[in-house]
Parts: C-alpha cells; sequence; structure tokens
C-alpha cells in the first residue's frame, strides 16, 4: 500500500467520524483497541471512492453508508457519545 492512500483513507476515517457527528470524541470512550481496529478496516478497504463521493454527497449526521466497513462500529460510537451526554 502506498503511503499516499493510506493518508487518504486515515483522512476518511476523520472526515466519516466528523460526518456521523463525533467531531470531538473522546478516544477514552472507546473500547480500547476499538479505534485503532476502526483505522484499520479504513485502510484495508477498497470503497475509497464510493466514500468520498458519499461524504459528499450526504448531510452530516446521516446514517453511515452499508458499504463503510465501519457502520456499525460508527452506530455504536455515536450512541455511546450520546448515552454519555445525557442528564443523569
Amino acid at each position: 500500500m502506498r503511503i499516499d492512500t493510506i493518508d487518504e483513507r486515515l483522512a476518511l476515517f476523520r472526515h466519516m467520524a466528523g460526518h456521523m457527528g463525533l467531531h470531538a470524541l473522546d478516544p477514552s470512550a472507546i473500547p480500547p483497541g476499538e479505534l485503532r481496529a476502526g483505522a484499520e478496516r479504513c485502510l484495508g478497504c477498497r470503497a475509497g471512492a464510493a466514500c468520498r463521493d458519499w461524504l459528499t454527497r450526504e448531510a452530516e449526521n446521516a446514517p453511515p453508508p452499508e458499504f463503510c466497513r465501519n457502520a456499525e462500529s460508527f452506530r455504536r460510537w455515536v450512541e455511546a457519545e450520546i448515552d454519555a451526554a445525557a442528564p443523569r
């Protein structure tokens, strides 16, 4: 894998996280190793062009696309962030 591909995939990972509303995601809110595993799933993804296109078309906070290898993780992280922000 080329260095520019790695940079692109990690940028898409960050962009998708922000798109899901995780701009200020506290990494300590994610179980150990899950953030790294998510980044690694993006590194191995072959849908970079589809991801870029989706990010330009869809509104902020839209559910992640089904082709996203991290769709379920992003959903869990958003739910965890919402739960953490809820008044107790």
